[in-house]
């Protein structure tokens, strides 16, 4: 049974691949709590292994995620370097190549962009077929990074995007050829029903943590402290919240550089008593249970994990309006949307969510109801499956029947 894909890109029908066992390696960054970690160990965890022969190496082996799969690969090859313009790299190059062809790769699956960039030449010189992913609409603004991006998804054999948004940005930006790119979303773990689940315990447990009591309001935002979160624009936003919503506290659940200037921002704006930076929390998705409401602000992004899991726990959101963001969220119907750098009018979203409970209470359930109908983790395994046997079937299969132990 042979595998189709729609014109879209989208996966239209589920393909099977006859024989062995396929041989796919995943590449990954490392295994920091972030969006493509999260969905690159979920995918790990799921893969059926009766027809894939799974193989996982990390670019570094550092980060909280790795324990969840640690069972499964308890040791994985890592490729570390720090630049792509030194020797080091090119040994990196050179050792994954040689381990493509050694352990007979057929399919390397890269995960974001330094993995992308080493997997795609490697495999290329290897003979394997490569999949990148690309899950952001730019990984940055510097030119190196999108000339680097546009390099990647040309020399992949398919380029796996989770948005829609970023499939078209791709197209019209000459930046992957349609053919290649696949839409794959996200999928959504498992979220007990919120009117069953153990979010007044949670609560409880964080207002102690915080050391709150009373009737407060509780606002999070679930995000890795870098630039293209915007968290500038949520601390402005938040100071004019609470010139209307005196009770509202201000919960950033997430790590990065920009802790301290986070730090300062707030206290430059009187509201520091106000704002709590917990930094990195294993319990970051079930955390949500404990909020009012959930406030995405970023200045792009592809389909954005905090916005899906919030919804998930039955938590009304507000989220600027970039990505896939906007496929989530119909404003005042599924969600709240504010565009993107605009505090004020984030503001305004805030504090209408947090004003007017019986509204956000029929939009956090409509939004429940929606990602939960269509975003399931084992549909989104399935279709990567599916990419898998596609791949095996259109492209031609490794021949190692001369292969000879490399010197690289």
């Amino acid at each position: 049974m042979s595998t189709t894909f729609a014109k879209t890109g989208e996966i239209e029908t589920v393909g099977a691949h006859n024989g062995k066992r396929l041989r796919v390696l995943h590449l990954i960054n490392y295994f920091e709590a972030g969006g493509t970690e999260r969905q690159a160990v979920e995918l790990l965890k799921r893969l059926d292994s009766s027809r894939y022969d799974v193989r996982l190496a990390a670019l570094r082996n550092e980060g909280p995620l790795y324990d969840e799969i640690a069972n499964r690969f308890p040791a994985i090859p890592e490729f570390t370097f720090t630049s792509f313009y030194n020797a080091t790299a090119v040994r990196q190059l050179a050792r994954l190549r040689s381990f493509l062809l050694r352990h007979r790769i057929e399919i390397l699956h890269a995960h974001d962009f330094y993995a992308g960039m080493l997997g795609v030449m490697a495999a290329r010189l290897a003979g394997v077929r490569v999949i990148a992913s690309q899950r952001n609409l730019r990984f940055s603004d510097r030119r190196a990074h999108l000339w680097g991006q546009v390099l990647i998804n040309r020399l992949a054999h398919r380029v796996l995007v989770n948005a829609n948004a970023i499939r078209d940005s791709l197209i019209a930006n000459g930046g992957a050829a349609p053919e290649k790119i696949v839409v794959i979303r996200n999928g959504l773990r498992s979220f007990p029903d919120p009117s069953v689940n153990n979010g007044p315990s949670t609560r409880n447990e964080l207002l102690s943590e915080l050391r709150l009591e009373g009737k407060v309001k509780l606002v999070g935002m679930i995000a890795n402290l870098r630039p293209v979160k915007g968290h500038r624009f949520f601390i402005e936003a938040a100071s004019q919240v609470l010139t209307e919503v005196a009770n509202a506290h201000f919960v950033l659940v997430g790590e990065g550089e920009l802790r301290r200037e986070i730090e300062q921002q707030a206290a430059s704006l009187g509201i520091a008593d106000h704002v709590h930076l917990l930094g990195y929390r294993a319990d970051a998705a079930r955390l949500n249970a404990a909020f009012d409401l959930a406030v995405l602000a970023s200045l792009h992004e592809g389909l954005p994990n905090s916005v899906m899991e919030a919804m998930a726990a039955g938590v009304p959101v507000v989220s600027t309006a970039v990505g896939d963001a906007v496929e989530l969220i119909r404003d005042g119907v599924t969600g709240y949307l504010a565009p993107p750098a605009d505090p004020h009018t984030m503001a305004q979203r805030i504090t209408r969510a947090l004003t007017n409970e019986v509204e956000s209470a029929e939009i956090s359930a409509r939004g429940r109801q929606y990602v939960m109908s269509e975003f399931g983790m084992q549909a989104m395994v399935e279709k990567v499956e599916c990419l898998y046997d596609d791949l095996a079937a259109t492209h031609s299969v490794p021949s190692y029947q001369s292969f000879k132990p490399s010197i690289w």
